[in-house]
């Protein structure tokens, strides 16, 4: 086995050395000059480098902030115009507005959950990425279906008026919803479920339905999934 050849530092002194020898030559105003264009140029990249991602991700949260901040003011709206014009004491509305800020704080938390598990991927195209990992199981549907808008939870106080009037809707936020039939095995056709549910926590189960047509025939599952979104 050969010695490794030690490196030589001369080069790199011998290029120190005329470099050192040429900002002693200059005179005390040109390294001045000097200085202070070293000091411009370590100002620019910090300011690239360090405060302008900083400033960034501020903006970024404050236009989050001001957007929540005009929303739960539309809620207050909408609630102080129902207010006026229902027959209904307010202290029946009050309560259902606070239902409704608690339930898009729930929706929030579970929106940021469901967008990093799935990193982006439409609901669709994460069904067909988990059934390529189940190679028991068949796809034969896979249909969109219509979104449904995010309504607010109705409070207790007005679950027992005889004609409730719509429950307000979330702005910006509806369920996207897919329908499913895949064909194979019962054991397979649990294990994808349970990968469902572990890459979208945010996932809410519709319709379910498993059959099978004959004792020799696997049995077939059709469902319908949805997951939240928000509009951009």
């Amino acid at each position: 086995m050969k010695a490794s050849t030690p490196i030589s530092l001369a080069p790199l002194r011998a290029v120190w050395e005329r470099q050192a020898k040429r900002i002693d030559a200059l005179s005390l105003r040109e390294r001045a000059i000097l200085f202070l264009s070293i000091v411009a140029v370590l100002a620019a990249l910090f300011d690239k480098l360090v405060l302008t991602p900083v400033t960034a991700r501020a903006q970024l949260r404050a236009d989050a902030e001001a957007q929540q901040a005009a929303e739960v003011a539309q809620l207050r709206e909408q609630f102080v115009a129902a207010s006026r014009n229902a027959n209904d004491p307010a202290g029946q509305l009050r309560p259902q507005l606070e239902a409704a800020q608690a339930e898009r704080t729930r929706l929030d938390a579970e929106l940021r959950k469901a967008g990093s598990t799935s990193g982006g991927e439409g609901l669709s195209a994460v069904l067909q990425r988990l059934l390529a990992q189940q190679p028991g199981l068949v796809l034969e549907r896979l249909a969109l279906l219509d979104d449904l808008p995010v309504t607010a939870p109705r409070a207790a106080s007005a679950a027992s008026v005889s004609a409730p009037a719509a429950l307000p809707t979330m702005p910006g936020m509806s369920w996207q919803g897919v329908e499913l039939q895949v064909l194979g095995r019962y054991g397979d056709i649990q294990r994808y479920l349970q990968a469902l549910e572990r890459e979208l926590p945010g996932l809410r189960w519709g319709e379910m339905h498993l059959s099978a047509s004959g004792t020799k025939e696997p049995p077939r599952l059709r469902a319908q999934l949805f997951l939240l979104k928000v509009q951009p």
